[in-house]
C-alpha cells in the first residue's frame, strides 16, 4: 500500500479546507457511494492516458492526477506500468485507491503535498471549472510548480457551459447551487488566456469524447456526428475542451 502525506515545504495555513457549495461533500458522495456515475467519463479519461503515451519520451513517465473520480485514468496508468499518483481531497477515497497499489496525497490542488518538479505530466480533468478564481490561480500555481521543466499540464473543462442552466434547489435549506459545483464557465479562448501565464500551451480546443467499440455501424456514426458538431461548438454535442500546454522552462 502506497500512500503519503509528506508536504513540501513549511506553512502556517492548514492543507484542508472545505471548498465553496460544500464541494467536499458532493464528491465524497460521487466517489465512494456512487462511483458508477464516472462510467461516462471512461472514454475521456482513456483518451488522456492515449495523450500521455504519445507524448512521453520515458518508458515510465512520472504522472499526477488530480481528482480521483471513480479511479479509472490511474488504473489506466498503472496497467502501463506508469509511475501514478493521485490527489484528492477525500480520505476515503485516497485509501480505497492506495490499496490497489496507487499512491495517493489527500490535499487540495491549491496546496499540494507533493515535491517541487516531481512530474512529466499532471492531468487534470474537468476540475479547474469548480474552481474559485482565486483557487484556480494558486492551482496552476502549484501545478506548473509541481512539474519538471518541459513537463505537461492536460486536461479537460466543460465547453462554454450556461451555468445557470444547471441549478438545484436544495429541499433541506433552500440553498441553490450547481449540481455538479462547477463555479465557472471557459471558451478556447478563456482556456488558452488562463493558462499562458504559467505554461506554454501547444494545442485547445473542442471535441466529444465517444465510445466507438461495440456500438455497431449505426453506433458508430453517431459518434462520429457528434464528434464533428461538437468540434464545431454545437451546445447538442456537450462538447468538452481539451488542452495540452507544457511548463515554460
Amino acid at each position: 500500500m502506497l500512500t503519503t502525506t509528506a508536504t513540501i515545504r513549511p506553512m502556517n495555513e492548514p492543507v484542508r479546507h472545505e471548498h465553496p457549495q460544500g464541494q467536499e461533500r458532493i464528491w465524497r458522495h460521487y466517489q465512494n457511494v456512487a462511483p458508477e456515475s464516472f462510467d461516462a467519463a471512461r472514454p475521456r479519461l482513456d483518451f488522456l492516458v492515449r495523450q500521455i503515451a504519445r507524448k512521453t519520451k520515458s518508458p515510465r513517465p512520472r504522472v499526477l492526477n488530480i481528482g480521483i473520480g471513480s479511479g479509472h485514468f490511474e488504473r489506466g496508468c498503472h496497467q502501463h506500468g506508469w509511475t501514478i499518483h493521485s490527489l484528492d481531497p477525500d480520505a476515503e477515497s485516497c485509501r480505497r485507491l492506495a490499496g490497489e497499489g496507487i499512491a495517493t496525497h489527500e490535499g487540495m490542488i491549491e496546496l499540494m503535498p507533493v515535491e517541487s518538479g516531481a512530474f512529466d505530466f499532471v492531468v487534470a480533468s474537468e476540475v479547474l471549472e469548480h474552481l474559485s478564481d482565486a483557487q484556480r490561480a494558486a492551482g496552476l500555481d502549484e501545478i506548473a510548480r509541481a512539474l519538471a521543466p518541459g513537463g505537461w499540464f492536460l486536461g479537460t473543462v466543460p465547453y462554454n457551459e450556461l451555468l445557470a442552466a444547471q441549478q438545484v434547489v436544495c429541499p433541506a435549506c433552500g440553498e441553490v447551487f450547481h449540481r455538479w459545483g462547477h463555479q465557472a464557465a471557459f471558451t478556447v479562448a478563456d482556456v488558452r488566456e488562463q493558462l499562458s501565464r504559467n505554461f506554454h500551451v501547444e494545442e485547445a480546443r473542442q471535441t466529444a469524447y465517444v465510445a466507438f467499440r461495440g456500438r455497431g455501424l449505426a453506433g458508430m456514426i453517431k459518434s462520429l456526428v457528434r464528434v464533428a458538431l461538437a468540434r464545431g461548438g454545437a451546445m447538442i454535442a456537450i462538447p468538452t475542451i481539451y488542452f495540452a500546454a507544457r511548463k515554460v522552462e
